[in-house]
């Protein structure tokens, strides 16, 4: 019922299978280093989790119907939750991948975050006590804005930090075209939904670390002298918050995103004056910022402001109404 195929054919057939398979490369590409590549990481976040490590884990590892993730995990200590013996950074996600952890947000202009950053959750169970009724003002103010909520912040614990610091310095290691501005906080990319790592968070003693940014005293004083006197305006104070890294939109008046992102920078380099309203020190710690780290960019925002544009009332001209015979008689 079947051809029979006779030894010598078989033989036949195998020599030229057995060519082809000696000419394919079994070590896979040959690899050939580029000069024309970078990083995919331009920004390392921080967060805090609100939550113990248990359920921060839980959350940072389980798919859930809003999963999230980052990619490093530090512990607190006296968190009874955490079962080991002394405190550990725990990877979550390689930073070779993405971590879905910053969401919707801006930073210098780059979107998309979770794609070129490294995320840090640091355990640390800040909470916020939400007004208990719907009542609003007829005519809302910026004092009504910041009495939606009262917020609590427990302080970052020494040891705590020294991971976050040894963290940090394995990243920028591996990273290392991230600058210091490029360090920052949950809050500063998104200003408008998130108050993480809060105003507790040692940003200062980072950057002694070596790790951020942070202004120089002698520049804060020197601009202090000059607005003090003479305050940038709402408008100006946009466009330098914008020139730092933070997104806001430049209408010219002092508005609620506005407020937000004041709060968000004063929540980050002055947490003793986080009113969210522009004050001679906000601008003073701001444009030193500017002048560190983006000098190019200082000299329009040094400029005199714009004359407001007063748009004149229409003139009144008054209507002359012809009499006519009829009217007359």
């Amino acid at each position: 019922m079947f051809n029979t195929i006779s030894p010598r054919r078989l033989l036949l057939l195998a020599v030229p299978a057995l060519a082809l398979a000696g000419c394919a490369s079994t070590s896979g590409p040959v690899q050939v280093e580029s000069e024309n590549q970078d990083s995919r990481v331009a920004v390392v976040v921080l967060h805090f989790t609100v939550s113990d490590f248990a359920d921060s884990m839980h959350v940072l590892t389980k798919r859930t119907s809003r999963p999230v993730s980052s990619h490093y995990l530090i512990p607190e200590p006296g968190d009874d939750s955490y079962e080991g013996e002394k405190l550990q950074v725990y990877q979550l996600v390689d930073e070779n991948r993405r971590a879905w952890h910053a969401g919707v947000g801006s930073w210098r202009g780059m979107k998309k975050l979770n794609n070129m950053s490294v995320g840090i959750e640091i355990v640390n169970q800040a909470h916020c006590h939400e007004a208990q009724d719907d009542t609003e003002p007829a005519e809302p103010t910026v004092a009504d804005w910041a009495a939606e909520r009262i917020c609590f912040y427990p302080d970052f614990a020494e040891e705590q930090m020294a991971l976050v610091a040894e963290t940090l310095e394995g990243i920028l290691s591996r990273h290392p075209d991230v600058p210091p501005t490029h360090v920052i906080g949950h809050s500063d990319l998104a200003p408008q939904r998130k108050i993480d790592p809060g105003p507790r968070f040692p940003w200062q003693w980072l950057y002694t670390q070596g790790y951020g940014a942070w202004y120089d005293d002698d520049t804060v004083a020197r601009y202090w002298d000059r607005f003090r006197l003479d305050l940038p305006g709402i408008g100006r104070m946009q466009e330098a918050l914008e020139t730092y890294g933070y997104e806001i939109e430049l209408t010219g008046e002092y508005d609620e995103q506005t407020r937000n992102v004041i709060s968000a920078f004063q929540m980050h380099f002055l947490p003793w004056e986080v009113t969210g309203q522009n004050s001679p020190a906000t601008a003073a710690v701001l444009y030193a910022l500017i002048e560190k780290y983006y000098e190019n960019d200082l000299a329009p925002l040094l400029a005199p402001e714009p004359e407001p544009v007063l748009v004149p009332e229409p003139a009144v001209v008054p209507v002359t109404v012809p009499v006519t015979p009829a009217d007359a008689g």
